[in-house]
């Protein structure tokens, strides 16, 4: 009996354990979709605290983000002029929402996540500009995996803004990648396997709004003023598919009426919901698109999406679609003066907008409010205030990286979750 009723007690314990609250679709943060949304960066990690603008050394930058496994933390804000190419490692969380004042932007080289994996970042700008290589781009996903990237600015990249070659399983959500610069002005060369790509501004690039190339989903994405092709297809020899879902394309000063184009037979897509305002005339007055124009553009039309997410994206209406990008694209906990200027010319209709030689054409990176950052005495990541409200202590760096078992996430992640959003502001250095 003795025996019986250990195994009846052991088998009760294994029943509880396999149906009790476990944290494997714990989500990156509140709010993230796609393919990439179950990235989980450095939770259970310790902080790693940004303390300088400095390119490398003892709390810069640089050498926060070389090490595999951390949540990277700013008690500084304004811009890092990077003096090389600079490389991620794994199994990390960027935390941009915890800059004071303007936050942080990378300027000047490459930020890359080459072979990377499992990497979140949100609310930052990276702007390479004209001192960036010629072949290169601000961001690249390159042959990294499991990426979640939210609420980023992405500009001034000189061949595309963005490059996703051999990336698989992420996203890219609630951004701004725009004003490419010469040689090409490009938005993405996107040739990845499974890349959500969600409630975007594409703004002031040529073309390549994105270049799609693999398994691509793109959803409620805002496309302004491109030049000579909005959203690029495939055009190659292997298949590659696409889900496009309630898009708007808004032509710009510089746009032909190319919104959708460079197909081939071997560009699978599926069209449902995307809009077309060609007008010009200072309002939004789009009409739906139909199956039939990507047919016409020389792409295989598919009757049903192929891109099916643990993590659905959710679709807006295409009525409240370009506002709500307006409100929540790019960094906007503090929305700086190249982003405003961007979000105004799209809010023109048609009125406004240009492609640039470089960044010193709109006057080069903005004044910077530096801010002061929140006492955080343990150096965990948490304000002191904050640990002490949540019952915490700000003595002891232990609890920060702690996991809340009620949530899934770390009590550090639970104080960044709670510190992002917020409507837009103004983010103007005093004069």
């Amino acid at each position: 009996m003795k025996l019986y009723a250990h195994s009846r007690c052991l088998l009760i314990a294994l029943l509880c354990a396999a149906h009790g609250p476990t944290f494997a679709q714990t989500v990156a943060f509140p709010g993230a979709e796609g393919f990439g949304a179950l990235a989980s960066g450095g939770r259970g990690k310790p902080a790693v605290v940004v303390t300088n603008l400095d390119d490398d050394g003892p709390g810069s930058f640089r050498q926060a983000v070389s090490h595999d496994g951390a949540t990277v933390v700013f008690n500084t804000a304004g811009v890092i002029h990077l003096k090389s190419n600079l490389r991620l490692a794994s199994d990390l969380t960027i935390a941009g929402q915890t800059a004071p004042g303007s936050g942080i932007t990378i300027a000047d080289a490459k930020v890359s996540m080459t072979d990377a994996h499992n990497i979140i970042i949100r609310y930052m700008r990276f702007r390479g500009g004209i001192a960036e290589s010629k072949g290169s781009s601000s961001l690249a996903l390159a042959n990294a995996s499991k990426v979640m990237v939210d609420h980023v600015s992405i500009e001034w990249g000189r061949w595309d803004n963005i490059q996703t070659n051999g990336n698989t399983y992420s996203t890219i959500q609630n951004s701004i990648i725009g004003q490419g610069i010469v040689p090409q002005r490009f938005g993405c060369l996107c040739e990845s396997d499974y890349l959500t790509l969600s409630h975007n501004l594409w703004i002031d690039n040529k073309s390549r709004n994105p270049k799609g190339k693999g398994h691509i989903q793109y959803v409620n994405n805002v496309v302004y003023n491109w030049g000579v092709t909005g959203y690029v297809g495939g055009h190659s020899a292997s298949d590659h598919y696409a889900d496009l879902i309630g898009n708007y394309f808004i032509a710009g000063p510089e746009s032909n009426q190319n919104f959708i184009g460079q197909f081939a037979k071997t560009d699978h897509i599926y069209a449902q919901g995307n809009f077309y305002d060609g007008e010009r005339n200072g309002k939004l007055d789009g009409r739906p698109v139909v199956a039939d124009e990507f047919d016409r553009a020389g792409a295989h039309v598919i009757a049903q999406p192929t891109l099916k997410p643990d993590i659905a994206v959710h679709v807006e209406s295409t009525a409240d679609l370009v506002q709500l990008v307006a409100a929540n694209a790019g960094h906007n906990m503090c929305r700086d003066a190249v982003d405003q200027h961007l979000i105004d010319e799209l809010l023109s209709f048609g009125a406004a907008g240009k492609f640039i030689k470089d960044e010193t054409e709109v006057g080069g990176l903005p004044a910077q409010i530096k801010g002061i950052a929140p006492k955080d005495t343990d150096g965990d990541g948490i304000p002191d205030d904050w640990e002490r409200s949540h019952g915490l202590d700000p003595h002891d760096a232990s609890d920060g990286p702690a996991i809340d078992k009620r949530t899934g996430y770390s009590h550090l992640e639970l104080y960044l979750n709670e510190l992002a959003g917020g409507r837009p502001v103004s983010c103007k250095a005093p004069s």
